[in-house]
This record gives C-alpha cells, structure tokens and sequence, in this order.
C-alpha cells in the first residue's frame, strides 16, 4: 500500500492562479477532460483489439496541464513520459495525432507509426520522440539544456531562444534509475534552465513508492543538491499546481538553476491494460484517490465558484465527446507504414558506409610518420574540433593537462582558447565519467547524429554533435 503525505495548500489572492481568466480555467478543464476521454477511448479501443497498447495519464490531468499552459511549445524543449497526455494537449497536439499514434497510422507525426502509442514526440512543438526504456529522458533533457548554456557562451543564436526551458517528466518510480541522479549532477553543477516534473502516483507499476523510493519521498532525497529549487505540491490540485509550475519555470528561464516539482497525483486506472490493479491495491486505497479526481472535482469548483455553470460543463463535454469520435473515425480509417518505408530512419538516404568512400581495407593511403594511436587520436580531435566549435568532448581523464592517457592533450586551449566557458579551458574540458547521453544541436544541412568513440585502456571518449528530430513522415 502507498503512502501519502500531500503538502499544504499555498495559494493565495496573489498567486499566479488567481490571475486566471473564467475562460482560462474552463479552458483547462477542457483539456483534462479530453485527455481522460481519449484514455477511455483507447481503453475501449484496445478491448476490441484495434489498437496494440495503452497507458493512460488518468490522474495526472491537472499538473500536466497546468504545466502546458506555463510553458511553451515550438519555444521551450520537452522530455516527456507515457502519462503525459495533457500536456501534450495543451501543447497543441491533436485528439487525432494522439490517435494515429495509437492505430500506428503512417501519418502519425510521432513515429510515422513506429513507436509504442503514448510516446510522445512532434516536431511542430519541441517534443522529443520517447524512449521505451524508462529513463532515457533524463540525460537527454540535461543536454539539451547544455546545449542552451553553451550556445550562449558561444553567441550562437540559430535554433535557440534566448531563455529556453527543458522540461523533464517522469513517475517516481523512474528516479530511481542511475540516470536520473546523473542528470541532477550535471544539472546542479552549471545551474542549468531544467524543470524537472515527478509525477508521483504512489506506484512504479505494482512497487508502492515506499519500498521503491528510499523514506518514500523523492523531493526530500534531492533538497541537498545546490542550486535547485525544489517544490512539493497535490498534482491533483489544478490551481496550486498552476502556482509552483509558474515559480519553478521562472526560475529555470531567468537562470538561476535548475527545478524539480514534485507532484502527488493518483492512479485511477491500473498501471496500463496489461495490468490489474485490484490484486495488489486495497479498496480504500482506491476510493480515496477517486475522492481526489481532478476531473470530477475541478468541474464542482468551477460550479461553485461562479465560473461556469452546469448547462456550459455539460455542453463541453459533448463537444469533447463528438471531437473523439471523429478522431477515432479518422485514425481507424488510416493507413499504416507500408513495407517499403522499413529503412527511415535507419539508414542514412544519403550515406553508404559500405561504399567506395569508407573502402581503406583494400587499397588504405597513409601519410605522415608512423605514430601511436594515441597521438593520432589526439590529432583527429584537435581536426574536427578546429573544423567545428561547437563540438565538447565527454569521457575519463579528458583535459588540457594530457590526462593519464594523453588523449585530452592540447584539446583545449590549442584549438579553441578559453572562450568556450567563462571558467576556462579546465570547466570546459571537464572530467564527466557517465554523460555519455548529452545532446547539441547540428546544422540543418548535416542531419543526424555523428558518434565518435575511442576506447583504449578504459577511457571512452564521446562526441555527441546532434540534437535532431526527423520528419517520421
């Protein structure tokens, strides 16, 4: 059974909430309620065996959307995890596109039909394609927000804004993956623009987050690192998660640091169809998350405080309903990948690694004096550094000072100067043993992500030089 400890309430005549419109807060309610009924859709869809999976984001509607509303999409960037179907919503993602998604329609802008249905991802918005495996987003949002940090350094503008922010989701049960504690590292030590959202349901499918999460509470584990803001709040509670989303997100664009909020919600449905939740959670346990339901609750304040009236919720969940329907019809109506389309995103279209160009078996041409491969290592390097600044390298003992292995030799200060960080060439080049999974942007015209590894006596040097997203269309 888990347990729950929801922080006190701390809204007030002057938050950020209570400078919402009537039409912004029935607007919100509208986004919740279309995010459970697309859950329920899919849930009776997949019951008739027209769709291959689904989890659904029940519960978790009124921190997500709260969020959306905050931030901003084609502006700010979004890590995001398979509950965060109200987000995605209020992003401007469609009923239909989440839809597609499910049936694994060509046209689904997420995958072009090849992902799992609720991993999220469209161009149009920022929101980077997810991973199955749970975690993935954690070193991959860090660095993308590096990649903010240091295109300032470098006064490189094209394809950043001036004070982006990186969102970061995930359940509770995630943060116990190595990943996430790399990521509040490097997140903690350059005062990155992140927000971090624990979206905590009390459960990691089965696990109650008392025996997953060390003293049961992840934002109590993660106070000590410096220069994060960390907030605690009912996720269930529409307007108070408006206020500690609108103060953590403040906080990150105006770099000071990083954020992460914390956020109670519930579970109402089982962890996904593939799951009964009935065999391992109590009764009571239940019925208390259902007294907590934002969309079922939010609607009788909105009533009682005069911002809507009975007819208008009634009227708006018709609309809702009919805008499913017709989404459904369309997505069940379309296509999936045809057969040929097997190699997208694969395989290069325009690089053939077993072409004549990366022939040197046969016919290989050497120049220069022989050497050890370390030294040439180190001179590939300095090449491509010189070639383009903004490539970073990451891996053991990397620095100016030769390092244990000399790989690092002169990358530095020889090739670029201390202009890449105000802390010199040492911060630049910094020893970073696990960020492996850091991403920054590459011109448009060389799509894709390059990958050099170099591994000798147990160093690993990595260079990551993409932060893409392909047209699955």
């Amino acid at each position: 059974m888990a347990t729950r400890t929801l922080p006190d309430r701390k809204s007030s005549a002057g938050s950020a909430s209570a400078r919402l419109t009537p039409e912004q807060l029935v607007g919100a309610y509208r986004t919740m309620l279309l995010s459970r009924r697309i859950d329920d859709k899919e849930v009776q869809l997949k019951r008739q065996n027209k769709i291959f999976f689904q989890i659904s984001g029940a519960g978790h509607e009124a921190v997500l959307t709260a969020a959306g509303m905050i931030l901003k999409p084609a502006y700010d960037w979004f890590y995001t995890y398979y509950r965060d179907r109200a987000l995605c919503l209020e992003l401007g993602v469609t009923p239909a596109e989440m839809l597609y998604e499910a049936t694994g329609a060509a046209i689904d802008p997420a995958s072009g039909g090849r992902q799992m249905p609720s991993h999220w991802g469209h161009k149009a918005y920022n929101i980077v394609s997810a991973s199955s495996p749970t975690g993935t987003q954690f070193l991959q949002g860090v660095g993308s927000a590096e990649a903010s940090y240091r295109a300032k350094l470098l006064d490189i503008t094209e394809g950043f804004q001036k004070d982006e922010v990186v969102l970061i989701c995930t359940g509770e049960g995630t943060t116990s993956e190595g990943e996430f504690w790399e990521s509040l590292n490097t997140a903690a030590n350059l005062k990155l623009p992140v927000v971090y959202l624990v979206e905590d349901n009390g459960y990691a499918i089965s696990v109650p987050v008392e025996v997953n999460t060390a003293g049961g509470s992840i934002s109590k584990l993660v106070r000590s690192f410096p220069n994060f803001l960390i907030e605690e709040v009912d996720g269930c509670d529409f307007l108070a998660s408006y206020d500690v989303m609108e103060r953590a997100v403040e906080y990150a664009r105006q770099r000071k640091g990083p954020a992460l909020v914390h956020a109670h919600v519930i579970r109402p449905y089982s962890h996904s169809l593939s799951d009964d939740e009935t065999s391992y959670r109590p009764p009571a346990e239940r019925e208390a998350d259902a007294a907590r339901d934002p969309v079922t609750q939010f609607p009788k304040w909105l009533v009682s405080e005069g911002h809507a009236t009975e007819e208008e919720l009634k009227q708006i969940l018709e609309e809702v309903d009919t805008i499913v329907m017709a989404a459904t019809d369309d997505a069940l109506a379309q296509p999936q990948p045809g057969p040929e389309t097997v190699y997208f995103g694969v395989y290069s279209p325009d690089v053939d690694p077993t072409s004549e160009q990366f022939d040197t078996e046969d016919d290989p041409q050497f120049s220069g004096e022989p050497t050890t491969m370390v030294d040439l290592l180190n001179s590939c390097m300095k090449d491509e550094m010189r070639r383009d600044p903004k490539i970073l390298v990451f891996g053991e003992d990397i620095a100016d000072a030769r390092g244990i292995h000399q790989q690092g030799e002169g990358q530095g200060r020889s090739v670029h100067g201390d202009a890449r960080t105000p802390e010199g060439v040492r911060q630049w080049a910094r020893v970073q043993l696990t960020l492996s999974g850091s991403q920054h942007r590459w011109p448009r015209d060389r799509p894709g992500a390059a990958w050099f590894q170099a591994r000798g006596r147990g160093a690993v040097l990595r260079l990551h030089m993409a932060r893409v997203h392909a047209d699955p269309r």
